[in-house]
């Protein structure tokens, strides 16, 4: 029994130390040097490693309870996992799923089911009966898919003909499920809280990338507030693109005026509820996208809303490609 206690006293013990030391700081240096310090935190690759060490980044980070759909085209098949305080449970498992054409979807009517990440934007009821009992519309095409030139649209996770009736067409690049096993997936997810990893071969996370993204993240931030134009620019890659189609040299024009305005004004910004999810990709490349919810507070302008942006490894770093 003895032994039990040890761990939790130590605990205590080292929060108890460390809330002291933190008090000293404040009552003798005041905040500044706090602020650096976990600044200093923030920015360390080792901080966000010790961070994730022991929980599971396998299918991506998560700083809320999420589901995650696995669609394998290969094997037909749709794994429901849960990720709940950084642990991964598996809820079921669908196959023989229909699904469209191997290979990528680039074109309206090719028939081939995409691959990449998506959100469940939407729950219905179809009016047409061919679509079975509900349907899950995903958010095809995503911001990647249209600077990639993809078109197409309506490619939901749905059911079978409520007739019973079997046709060559059901899929026409859908994910189409067994109306029981589409009534059981709405029953144990939140379509809201769910990302869609669609694949042939998947493409996995590593706890050194996600420590890496985190930490590239908050220096990016870093040099956003303090507008410190060159080191902000160095985190884009040279074939960046915004959601509204301008290049690099556009972004790089637009965010001069911009700084240029804030010089010497006070800028707050911060991030939570952070996704950082592996983009499937046949090519198997180094692709994350990342997710979160941005506090942008300036004398001028304020921003509270969901960030969006697509980052590629890039040697041993990884930039910023694609942002919304």
């Amino acid at each position: 029994m003895k032994k039990l206690l040890i761990i939790p006293i130590i605990g205590i013990n080292l929060f108890a130390t460390n809330l002291t030391n933190l008090i000293d700081t404040y009552r003798y240096e005041g905040i500044q040097p706090i602020i650096k310090s976990l600044e200093n935190d923030l920015t360390s690759k080792q901080f966000w490693l010790n961070r994730v060490k022991n929980i599971s980044v396998k299918y991506g980070y998560y700083e809320s309870n999420s589901f995650i759909l696995l669609c394998n085209k290969t094997t037909k098949s749709l794994e429901v996992l849960k990720y709940q305080d950084g642990k991964i449970s598996k809820l079921a498992t669908f196959k023989n799923l229909i699904v469209g054409k191997l290979g990528q979807k680039e074109t309206e009517g090719d028939l081939k089911t995409p691959i990449g990440v998506y959100s469940l934007d939407y729950q219905i009821i179809p009016k047409n009966t061919f679509y079975g009992p509900l349907a899950f519309v995903t958010s095809y095409p995503n911001l990647y898919d249209k600077l990639h030139h993809r078109d197409g649209h309506g490619i939901w996770i749905h059911g079978r003909p409520l007739d019973g009736k079997s046709r060559p067409d059901l899929s026409k690049g859908c994910i189409v499920l067994k109306n029981s096993d589409l009534k059981k997936l709405a029953d144990i997810i939140d379509y809201k809280k769910t990302v869609l990893q669609i694949y042939q071969k998947p493409v996995y996370a590593t706890k050194n990338d996600i420590a890496s993204i985190l930490s590239m993240l908050y220096k990016w931030r870093e040099a956003w507030e303090t507008s410190n134009l060159n080191q902000y620019l160095s985190f884009y890659d040279k074939d960046f693109h915004r959601s509204n189609g301008d290049d690099l040299s556009k972004f790089i024009a637009y965010k001069t005026r911009v700084f240029a305005n804030k010089k010497n004004k006070k800028v707050t910004i911060y991030f939570k509820d952070i996704k950082i999810v592996p983009y499937q990709n046949p090519k198997d490349e180094k692709i994350y996208r990342i997710t979160f919810y941005e506090n942008y507070y300036s004398p001028n302008y304020t921003f509270k809303g969901n960030k969006e942006i697509f980052i590629r490894k890039n040697g041993d770093d990884f930039k910023i490609f694609i942002e919304k």
